[in-house]
């Protein structure tokens, strides 16, 4: 089962591009996951639109390089500057109508200059990524898409098999760039940050062609774009703070809606979770205790979830019949607070924290 928790701290990082005068920088951005698509159905937009590759043929997308350039900088001829790539890039698994049981692959990159996708060879020292012109870059950021294009027609692959590409087969590159149109001047580009030596040598680290490293194996590839997996979003709205008096009564008073979005599921299908909920005692009981005082002085109170009265700290309920883009809400209500205890508590502030976890059945 997958916890979910109600309150997430999600800490963003943001990669802010601050292109300076006289500074030429890029990204990296390895794909997410890794699946063959016919090619024209492939879209990596803004850069590569759909039709860009023949629909006869597999595409798999690796990943985008963007090259940022200050107002005053000038540069020719980006390339791939390479390590530890293979020849070939083998791709493994059932093939049709014949005994192999791999077919090599192409690379392919596609840059905001051409409207073509063109191969390019990261066997080699260097691959150029636009042309060896004096012709110079001119679009800002410079977008190249890199992909894998299958040399074999989809018809030899299976839909329904699952292919790998083995350990050792794509590695690493850094990215250099002429400041001259006469072959001079060449400069590494730093990538994500890589620190370029103050010689101008190459930087010590090189960037990895897929998000698991540097030839890092790929296995459990499929044909067709996986699906997103089934996720549910927790969101809580709270009361609080709320008059005491009014939950000392059996109807009590409520404190919270707790809402669950369905992601990537289904519409017409219903999905089932468990939620728990728990307090810093993690004591099946409920009570109000002054701020920041997890012990000492307390007030008993009992929970309502929904319909389901007394809940019971850290035991799972069922939560049923949630739909996709439906209203998966239910009340959270504080009853029968010990109004014995209320009244000889000291003067001051109550408070209860709760945790709500839930928890993918499906």
């Amino acid at each position: 089962m997958i916890t979910v928790r109600a309150t997430i701290i999600l800490l963003l990082s943001l990669l802010f591009i601050q292109v300076l005068p006289g500074e030429i920088t890029a990204t990296y951005t390895p794909a997410n996951s890794i699946y063959l698509q016919k090619g024209d159905e492939v879209m990596v937009l803004p850069n590569t639109p759909a039709g860009t590759f023949p629909a006869d043929k597999y595409v798999i997308y690796l990943g985008t390089i963007n090259i940022y350039k200050g107002s005053n900088d000038t540069y020719y001829r980006p390339r791939l500057f390479n390590y530890f790539n293979s020849n070939k890039i083998y791709v493994y698994g059932p093939h049709v109508g014949w005994s192999k049981d791999h077919s090599f692959f192409m690379v392919y990159a596609k840059n905001s200059m051409r409207n073509d996708a063109f191969e390019i060879y990261i066997n080699n020292k260097e691959a150029i990524l636009h042309d060896w012109s004096d012709t110079p870059i001119t679009s800002n950021p410079f977008i190249v898409d890199l992909f894998l294009v299958s040399h074999e027609p989809t018809s030899r692959f299976d839909v329904n098999g699952t292919y790998y590409i083995p350990e050792g087969t794509l590695g690493s590159f850094n990215i250099v760039v002429n400041s001259d149109g006469a072959y001079g001047g060449q400069i590494y580009v730093p990538i994500n940050g890589q620190t370029i030596p103050p010689d101008g040598a190459p930087p010590p680290t090189t960037t990895p062609i897929t998000g698991g490293g540097i030839g890092a194996p790929i296995p459990g590839i499929p044909v067709g774009e996986e699906p997103e997996p089934l996720m549910f979003q927790v969101d809580i709205i709270d009361y609080c703070p709320f008059n005491l008096n009014q939950a000392f009564s059996q109807t009590g008073v409520k404190v919270a809606t707790t809402t669950i979005t369905v992601v990537n599921g289904q519409q017409g299908e219903s999905y089932n979770i468990k939620i728990r909920f728990t307090n810093p005692q993690n004591s099946p009981n409920f009570t109000l205790r002054p701020p920041n005082k997890t012990y000492g002085y307390d007030i008993p109170y009992k929970l309502q979830f929904g319909n389901k009265s007394n809940i019971v700290g850290g035991e799972l309920y069922d939560w049923e019949n949630l739909s996709f883009g439906g209203d998966n809400s239910r009340d959270i209500y504080v009853y029968e607070v010990n109004k014995s205890k209320a009244d000889l508590a000291p003067a001051g502030e109550f408070v209860d924290t709760i945790q709500v976890e839930i928890f993918n059945t499906n």
